[in-house]
């Protein structure tokens, strides 16, 4: 006789598994849609770039989002949670491409639903990638308020309030403040978020990784406009400091995929006021940024995807896992 349970367990299985797979697609299309109708734009700005400073660009955008990883994995792991690098990088980067959907909750749903595969309970993913935010955010704030001021001093003219964000920022990311956060926040989602605490070093350490992070989003950001201006100091300080506070301007706008919309114009914005380049090359740089960083995201998608299944076909003889990063 068989069990009901038994016979449930496959169905359930089935339907998350059209259901991840429907969120993808839709995740995918909607890149597509952000893509199509701007390729002659694309096609123009990458006309204007140097090969060379492209493929470099591109490698600050693997290695940047890479850190960003490590940042998020340090908090998981400071919840209790130290999983295999191929487990960790498959709950991360499959939850990015949930950005591309409008409302910036989908990459922590994403996560939390992944992460159950690993015995990571949902309330712990759901509190890791809220403070993974904050986390990125205080970092980018920091950046951002440590390099423009030198380089360009209008630079915070119409957006003087991201400054304000510095110190209070800062005083969230105290342990006591975010324990009192997710109690708050418990209350409000109705789960038990407040049993989740992060030790001070884990949160340092993710710190660190963000503001590396940022340091190498910069660099990408630096290589793009290497085409139309002299790359020196200040313009490296520049680089660094305007796409942290574009990507916070478009974190803001969490209503559009991925910021989509409000980082190209915060980040024109603070190259024209900050640089001899004109409004048309800064597009061009804003435009070009935007198509390789979505690349990178739709490449470490997939080879989690790829890896997942090539490791899902291995044989099953022995105990072999991944090796903890």
């Amino acid at each position: 006789m068989t069990d009901s349970s038994d016979s449930h367990r496959p169905r359930v299985g089935v339907r998350k598994h059209l259901f991840r797979t429907t969120a993808l697609v839709i995740a995918l299309a909607l890149c597509v849609v952000f893509l199509v109708p701007r390729a002659g734009a694309i096609a123009d700005a990458f006309a204007r770039q140097h090969p060379l400073t492209l493929v470099g660009a591109l490698a600050c955008g693997f290695a940047a989002t890479g850190l960003t990883f490590l940042s998020w994995r340090a908090l998981l792991a400071g919840a209790g949670h130290r999983l295999p690098i191929a487990s960790a990088q498959r709950v991360f980067f499959l939850s990015q491409i949930g950005k591309y959907v409008p409302g910036s909750i989908w990459p922590i749903v994403a996560q939390a639903d992944l992460g159950r595969e690993h015995r990571v309970p949902a309330v712990r993913s759901v509190a890791v990638g809220l403070v993974t935010l904050l986390v990125s955010c205080g970092a980018g704030v920091c950046v951002a308020a440590a390099t423009l001021p030198f380089v360009a001093p209008n630079a915070f003219g119409a957006y003087w309030y991201v400054l304000l964000l510095v110190p209070v920022v800062i005083a969230a990311l105290h342990p006591a403040v975010l324990a009192f956060a997710m109690r708050l926040a418990s209350r409000v989602t109705r789960r038990d978020l407040g049993t989740v605490s992060l030790p001070v070093g884990s949160i340092a350490r993710a710190f660190g990784w963000a503001v590396a992070a940022w340091v190498g989003f910069g660099a990408h950001i630096a290589l793009v406009m290497a085409p139309f201006v002299r790359l020196d100091a200040p313009t490296t300080l520049l680089a660094i400091g305007a796409y942290a506070l574009a990507w916070l301007v478009g974190f803001v706008v969490f209503f559009l995929p991925a910021g989509l919309g409000g980082r190209e114009a915060a980040l024109t914005a603070l190259l024209v006021g900050g640089t001899t380049m004109g409004a048309g090359a800064a597009v061009s740089v804003a435009v070009t940024s935007r198509v390789l960083l979505t690349v990178v995201d739709l490449v470490f998608a997939g080879a989690a995807i790829v890896r997942r299944r090539r490791h899902a076909h291995e044989p099953a003889a022995g105990s072999t896992v991944d090796a903890p990063g």
